[in-house]
């Protein structure tokens, strides 16, 4: 499920600068789903993979499992990872074989506003992120599934994290100012356009003091650096429950 920010809209008010967000596709190929004991007996394990478009209506279902023994199953972890052989899930084929094709894991399309002004999207990122233990603070580890019964569990995707100022601080504010100004590395100069090679020319230490920060992640040295790793973030789990993200 994308939540409002990425069905409908990030507006101005959640932005410290001002822009507005709106996307018109949210790509993630999911993928290993996994639900297990803590003693590490597995319930359930998913292989395949599938591509979901998140900015179209849902919640959309990703898979009924069936046969678990009623009990605490505390271990939940999944994939958001390039997959040569993914299937659609709520995605259309086209989009499909863009996964594939590019070999993205997430690929997004959007528009940021302020005033008169607008700047265009398009990224795919490649990264490959395992969500593992996953929780919610209200719910708890895992999943618990009751005698005779069923339950339901949220596999959650946050695209507001993609604009955080932060790599680390719970506290991180979402901007857009600098994003749009990289239009102007462009060839051909500015086009309305944000590409991903325009924010690889932007250097964090020319940013403004206390815009941007990397709380010691290493590596993290252009925009583009930051954006991509904020992207490992974005999945969550029952809302804003927290899986422990592991890049491989």
């Amino acid at each position: 499920y994308g939540e409002d920010f990425i069905e409908q809209e990030i507006p101005a008010s959640e932005f410290e600068d001002g822009w507005s967000v709106k996307y018109t596709k949210f790509l993630v190929t999911l993928g290993e789903l996994k639900v297990a004991d803590r003693e590490g007996t597995v319930a359930a394990q998913l292989t395949g993979a599938k591509v979901y478009d998140v900015h179209r209506a849902g919640p959309v279902e990703v898979e009924r499992i069936t046969g678990l023994e009623a009990k605490d199953w505390g271990e939940v972890s999944y994939a958001i990872a390039p997959a040569a052989t993914a299937t659609a899930g709520n995605a259309t084929a086209e989009d499909v074989e863009r996964m594939k094709t590019g070999g993205y894991s997430v690929y997004v399309e959007g528009t940021g506003t302020k005033g008169t002004e607008t700047k265009q999207f398009s990224w795919g990122f490649e990264q490959n992120t395992l969500y593992e233990h996953c929780e919610n603070p209200d719910i708890g580890e895992g999943v618990t599934v009751p005698s005779g019964g069923e339950e339901v569990v949220q596999l959650t995707i946050h695209g507001d994290h993609l604009f955080f100022d932060d790599l680390q601080s719970p506290e991180a504010k979402m901007r857009f100012d600098a994003i749009a100004e990289a239009d102007e590395f462009g060839f051909a100069g500015p086009d309305g356009v944000v590409t991903l090679q325009e924010l690889e020319m932007v250097d964090l230490t020319a940013l403004p003091r206390g815009t941007y920060g990397t709380g010691g992640v290493p590596n993290v040295r252009t925009l583009r650096d930051f954006v991509s790793t904020l992207m490992r973030t974005v999945g969550h789990f029952r809302g804003e429950g927290e899986c422990s993200p592991r890049a491989r």
